[in-house]
Order: C-alpha cells, then structure tokens, then sequence
C-alpha cells in the first residue's frame, strides 16, 4: 500500500460527486476550523477531497487547511471551464501552464490597465502532466464511446466572474489582455495563491497545486467568429475526467 496522500479540490457539489465516485474505503475527517474533507482511495493513492466553494479567496483558505491537515505529495484542482480559444472542445482538458489573476488593474483617466499576478506550474508537475499525455494511459481508463477529449496546455485566467458571453466588456477585457489564455474559472488563483506559500514538500511546491478544468467553449460560428448568443447552461457531471460547466 503507497501511503502517498493526494488532495484533490472541486469548487461545486457536481464536481465533487464525480470525483467521489472514483474513490473507495471513504472515511469522514473534519479540519478544527469545521472543513470536511472525505479520504478514499484511488488506486494506490490516498486521497483527501474536499469542496472549496467558487471563488479564489475561499479556494485559497481551503487549500491552506487541507495542507495542513494532510502534508499532501499534491495538491490538485479538478473542475470544469469555459473555453477562450476556438480550437478547445466540449470535454477538452487544460492543464493550465500559468495561472493569472486577471481582476488586478489600474484605473487611469484613459481606462483600465492591467496589473495581474501571475503563476507558473512547477516544472516536476509540468513533465509528469506532459508525459501523460504522451502515454494516453489515462484515455485507456475511460469507458468505451466516443474518442477520449484531447489535452491542452496553457493558460488560464482565474477571476471572480462566471462568464456567459463571448461578447460581454468582461470577455472583451479577457480578449485585449490575456489573449493567450485557453480557458477561465474562478479558483485557479487562490489555489495557486496557497501552493506558493507552502514551503516545498517532495513534489508539491510553490505554485504546483494543479488546475486540470474540463473546457466548455465559448460559442462560435463555423468560421471562428463568435455569435452574439450566451454559453450553454450547466450540464451534470460525467466522470472524473468528463465534467462539463460553463
């Protein structure tokens, strides 16, 4: 039995039952602070899972405890996004490369400028997600139907917005300032946040608490040009590695 303990973190109630369902042998542990954390097993990992809510602040503050709890070997975010680029499809995953906090700015006379912070995946975490991806392994695990979803790396913007529109002033400041971001959610941040602070531990240090999101694309036309219509609503969980939001 590996005794490696992973914490994996969902923002929402539906991403949190997709995870659960992959878990075995599943105790209760409750944080002195009240935060309950389920620990399961997960082929040969321990896992602690633990809902954080939507948000970066509270993400923040519960990575924090979870890592205190558990002096985890990782710390792992796992969720659903709305897609950037025209190339992302339903069900896509994104690993994000950098994390930016894109709500930072100045305001002058002449508009807004952006003033974001910035996070960088550690390069252990970076090797060992691109080495996944290269063996497919995890593809092998899923159940037969459709193709497995492709893997992007790149950036993702955390804010404090759920993003309906591809033509909102909030998508069009997404678009003039952070034009390489493929997807964008609302805890990457504060996860990140919490990793950097944590002194390094084994493979989980600085910034490596991990945003793996399922990407749900903004709509476009045939072309790659984007309609004046909203996203599509919030769909239930399909697996650990197939969940769908906006």
């Amino acid at each position: 039995m590996n005794d490696t303990t992973i914490v994996i973190l969902t923002a929402m109630n539906l991403e949190y039952r997709a995870v659960r369902a992959q878990l075995s042998d599943i105790t209760a542990r409750t944080h002195p602070m009240g935060t309950r954390f389920e620990v399961g097993q997960l082929s040969r990992c321990r896992v602690a899972l633990a809902l954080t809510g939507e948000g970066n602040q509270s993400a923040a503050v519960i990575t924090e405890r979870a890592a205190a709890e558990f002096a985890p070997a990782a710390v792992i975010f796992v969720g659903v996004a709305g897609a950037l680029q025209p190339h992302l499809g339903l069900g896509d995953v994104v690993v994000a490369t950098h994390v930016y906090a894109y709500h930072g700015a100045t305001s002058q006379d002449d508009g807004l400028t952006a003033r974001p912070r910035t996070w960088e995946l550690s390069h252990r975490v970076h090797q060992i997600a691109a080495h996944l991806e290269r063996t497919a392994d995890w593809a092998r695990q899923l159940s037969g139907g459709p193709p497995p979803p492709r893997v992007h790396f790149g950036p993702v913007a955390a804010g404090e917005i759920v993003h309906y529109s591809a033509v909102s002033g909030a998508r069009q400041w997404l678009r003039e300032h952070y034009n390489d971001a493929v997807a964008v959610e609302m805890e990457a941040a504060g996860i990140a946040q919490a990793g950097h602070l944590k002194p390094c531990r084994r493979s989980w240090c600085g910034a490596s608490a991990t945003t793996l999101t399922k990407a749900n694309p903004l709509p476009t036309t045939p072309a790659g040009s984007h309609e004046r219509r909203p996203m599509p609503p919030r769909s239930p969980p399909l697996s650990l590695r197939s969940s769908r939001r906006n």
